[in-house]
């Protein structure tokens, strides 16, 4: 048992185990690449081919501005698109002639969009890479901007809004597991936190942002963000199959971190570096000989797994519940004591942009840092669960900002108090949403572009059903019992990561044992130009 994960006796590696410090193991690591530097001790997982075109040999400039890239993509498409119009829907309201429920229906569809395209977005980028499903996206939005700014009417305004969602999906879900394409194991905690901040806490100035944006976004990506799939050879995926593999380790060499002996693939033809105008293809080929049909059937394999199950819930219902209250936010401080207009009402953003902004520092700074201690506690061996112990501090955050918000909201308390508590409120769902977003992401690498749409479908299908009843509910019974409810569930699912922390090992290995991916022929690793 390793610091209080049990272990699973039935197969010799569990997918997601790694062998991640070579200073505090006993195995012969020196055949395989290690880190630079000051994580010249840290084994490299997945361990990098000798392609030159394999994302993970990019360099670190390359690799940082596709993440800046793209998490701008991010703000613009997921983060900024769905809460748009929160702090307008009362003057919205007013200026079309209906009712803000109505208004806030309109937002409903844009994210029952984004749900629903969702699997179409998974199968599309695992036949044919991400690439071409992230530039078709950031054209969604960018129609759909210019339908919303062509006429004053709720008729455009829905339109508008369902056309933007299809824009979301792959920015919610394709990004995060783009880390996992680029980035080995003790780099991707600070990407993922940046990445979290954007998507939730960014989105809370979401009124400084104009289309125009879009178009400036859309250049960036076409010509600075190749493609990131690509068809690693699976001895090098050591996250998979265990780093003291035969075929791993290679041939017999002396250790030397500095200069890591070449794996057996030296005496391979080694693929020739694509020029610039080469990585500018949209279409790089098939990534899967299987049909397109089976792969709109993987997200929804994620639910049948326990523990990639935990992440997609965990994550999504936290994600709910900060939308949640931003949606009834202008319904509220519209009314009395407050009384706001728009403008005032998206001052308030302030209070979950800053929580956001330390919820992500905290993560950003001490994800790596903590798995890393945890790894030498553990003689080396990394395990995903360790990525579960920031579900502590969240819970924490969360109970304390929501029932605290729901309290100050019900007695019309200070607008700095209410924003401020709605700040410790985002700190935890932050925290929330890395750990269990990181944990998918280790635990089940060439499962994550299943797990993380499954996870934006849920949490949209979630926002569909708050945009259609919160505000009614507020209306009816105040504000105080919807965000206790809110709160109770956050703490739940805090509390939840305990057992899953402590039997996961053991859920990977039965996962692994009766892989449903797998069963269907519906991987897509091994050696490029072989379809698994």
């Amino acid at each position: 048992m390793g610091l209080g994960i049990k272990d699973d006796k039935s197969l010799d590696h569990v997918p997601g185990t790694v062998l991640l410090d070579d200073e505090t193991t006993v195995t012969n690591t020196g055949n395989l690449k290690h880190g630079k530097g000051r994580n010249a001790h840290i084994v490299l997982s997945p361990q990098p081919s000798n392609d030159p075109n394999d994302p993970l040999n990019w360099s670190a400039w390359k690799k940082e501005l596709i993440i800046v890239i793209l998490s701008l993509g991010a703000m613009l498409n997921a983060g900024v698109n769905g809460p748009l119009l929160n702090a307008s829907y009362f003057g919205l309201s007013q200026q079309l002639d209906t009712t803000i429920t109505t208004v806030v229906l309109a937002s409903g569809y844009n994210l029952l969009a984004a749900g629903c395209i969702g699997p179409f977005v998974c199968a599309f980028a695992r036949k044919y890479g991400k690439r071409p499903v992230f530039l078709v996206s950031t054209l969604f939005i960018i129609v759909g901007t210019a339908i919303g700014q062509a006429k004053v009417d709720y008729n455009y305004l829905l339109a508008a809004r369902i056309i933007q969602g299809f824009s979301t999906s792959a920015f919610e879900s394709l990004i995060v597991s783009t880390v996992g394409d680029i980035y080995f194991v003790h780099q991707r905690g600070l990407r993922i936190a940046v990445i979290n901040f954007i998507l939730n806490a960014a989105s809370s100035l979401a009124s400084i942002i104009c289309g125009i944006f879009c178009v400036f976004q859309f250049l960036l990506m076409f010509f600075f963000c190749p493609e990131t799939t690509y068809l690693r050879d699976t001895r090098y995926n050591t996250d998979l199959t265990g780093a003291d593999a035969p075929e791993v380790m290679g041939v017999e060499s002396k250790p030397d971190v500095e200069k890591p002996v070449e794996h057996a693939e030296q005496d391979m033809n080694v693929p020739t570096k694509k020029t610039f105008v080469q990585e500018l293809a949209v279409y790089t080929g098939v990534y899967s000989q299987d049909s397109i049909f089976k792969f709109l059937l993987g997200p929804f394999l994620t639910l049948l797994n326990p523990a990639a199950c935990y992440a997609v819930i965990a994550s999504g219902l936290l994600n709910s519940w900060y939308v949640g209250s931003a949606i009834i936010l202008a319904g509220i401080f519209a009314g009395p004591p407050w009384t706001f207009n728009a403008a005032q009402i998206g001052y308030l953003g302030a209070g979950p942009f800053i929580g956001g902004l330390i919820g992500s520092l905290v993560c950003g700074f001490f994800g790596d840092h903590v798995i890393k201690y945890l790894t030498r506690r553990n003689k080396g061996i990394y395990e995903p669960e360790f990525r579960l112990v920031f579900m502590l501090p969240s819970g924490i955050a969360c109970g304390l900002g929501m029932f605290l918000f729901g309290y100050t909201l019900s007695i019309g308390a200070s607008a700095y108090l209410c924003a401020f508590l709605q700040g410790v409120m985002m700190v935890g769902v932050l925290i929330g949403i890395f750990s269990s977003l990181t944990y998918g992401l280790d635990a089940f690498r060439s499962q994550s572009n299943e797990i993380f749409v499954m996870n934006m479908l849920f949490k949209n299908f979630m926002f569909y059903g708050l945009s259609n009843f919160a505000n009614d509910w507020v209306a009816a019974k105040g504000p105080q019992e919807i965000m206790y409810v809110f709160g109770g569930t956050s703490i739940f699912l805090c509390l939840l990561a305990l057992p899953v922390y402590i039997f996961g090992k053991r859920l990977r290995a039965w996962w692994s044992r009766n892989d449903l991916f797998v069963k269907l022929n519906m991987t897509t690793s091994g050696p490029a130009g072989e379809m698994g």
